[in-house]
């Protein structure tokens, strides 16, 4: 997937516009500190901003290298003698900063500048940063620092006031969508759009994730779905999540029961399980107060089947599952018997456990030694069922 390499720009618009305007005005800061999540482009644009520093087909720095001079293919493989990328988390002592120091003094071989690209450079220690500190305000006019790091906030103040700053920041999903969907065209990937979707959705905004995955799935011999990405990926798929909801919306207790065993056997954590259903059942709320919204949807149900679903329940039964579920997820920290919990909480999801009216707590009953004992209850319609266990219910009846 060598496309993807050349497509990466800063997410940051005025990033963009910024370092291309440098270029362009020839107002070349002596060092830059490119900061954000992983995966969002920090050190693939460090090496394109060099190579339009040092591209050679130009007689000045321009702001569209032509990646096919020497000067840009030795960049994009690693091998220049102008352009050091230096891995900070093993280089990080004072030893290498002063060697650093060192080969700053010297002229470019062939380009115009020497840059010095340290990747992760939070992992410096304070002795390194303080040795590179004369050198970074004020290097050699030929240098140029550019610092790439996931945690700003453990670069010293003094390094990040003589750097200017650029916060790369995660990609929406469809900027993700998009960008896949030129590289299975130009990689001939069988894929559909809710695969990319999916695929979009679990690389958390970062578009490395997000290709690394692509290339994990196209290695299936047949046309990749969204199934397939949640297989691969470890996570619940919409027909999993589908069987629970549909127990749920028939109050089926025994089949609830049985796809959340089912689940947990196949060595999904519960605790991935409430994290797929929080956001199912949020979208689900979204479908019932703004239909035509699709944009704002999360989850991997697909909008067609969280339409259908949505006629089963109305809104205050959805936000009511809602608080449950966020109930549930702060309960599963502490409890040593993840999988109870699940069921139970499940079991609570029920809709004929949500009455208007139901707002008051159900009162523990006290056992032969005086403790309060915690009661799960069934509903029934006249009646409720109470079942010993460890945990509490979450939202019983009056």
């Amino acid at each position: 997937m060598q496309i993807a390499k050349t497509l990466i720009i800063p997410q940051n618009t005025f990033a963009r516009v910024l370092l291309t305007n440098a270029i362009k005005h020839l107002q070349i800061a002596p060092a830059y500190l490119f900061t954000g999540s992983r995966g969002t482009g920090k050190t693939s644009t460090a090496r394109i901003f060099a190579k339009s520093l040092n591209c050679l087909n130009t007689k000045k720095p321009t702001d569209q290298p032509c990646g096919i001079c020497q000067s840009c293919r030795s960049i994009e493989t690693s091998n220049s003698l102008d352009v050091s990328e230096i891995d900070a988390a093993s280089n990080n002592g004072v030893d290498d900063a002063r060697a650093l120091i060192e080969r700053s003094t010297l002229a470019p071989v062939a380009g115009r500048y020497r840059i010095f690209i340290l990747d992760e450079c939070h992992c410096l220690t304070g002795n390194a940063f303080n040795a590179l500190l004369k050198c970074i305000e004020e290097p050699p006019p030929h240098v140029v620092f550019i610092l790439c790091t996931t945690e700003l906030h453990k670069v010293l103040p003094t390094i990040v006031s003589r750097c200017q700053v650029f916060n790369f920041r995660t990609l929406s999903v469809q900027a993700i969508v998009q960008h896949l969907g030129i590289v299975a065209d130009a990689e001939s990937i069988s894929i559909d759009e809710e695969a990319l979707t999916a695929i979009a959705r679990l690389s958390d905004g970062g578009l490395r994730d997000a290709l690394q995955l692509l290339g994990q799935v196209s290695l299936l011999d047949e046309d990749i779905t969204a199934n397939h990405v949640m297989e691969i990926a470890g996570g619940v798929t919409e027909t999993e999540l589908m069987s629970i909801l549909q127990a749920i919306s028939t109050n089926n207790t025994f089949n609830l029961l049985q796809v959340a065993r089912l689940l947990v056997d196949s060595g999904k954590t519960p605790k991935l399980i409430l994290s797929n259903l929080l956001q199912t059942y949020r979208d689900l709320l979204i479908i019932k107060s703004a239909p035509k919204e699709q944009s704002l949807l999360t989850g991997c149900v697909s909008y067609a089947q969280l339409k259908v679903l949505a006629n089963h329940w109305n809104f205050e039964t959805l936000n009511l599952s809602l608080a449950e579920l966020q109930k549930a997820e702060n309960y599963l920290r502490y409890t040593v018997n993840a999988a109870v919990w699940l069921e139970v909480c499940l079991l609570n999801l029920m809709p004929s456990l949500f009455p208007v009216s139901a707002t008051k707590t159900l009162t523990a009953k006290p056992v032969h030694d005086g403790k309060l004992l915690p009661t799960v209850g069934v509903y029934t319609t006249n009646k409720v069922k109470c079942l010993n266990s460890q945990f509490w219910c979450l939202s019983p009846p009056m």
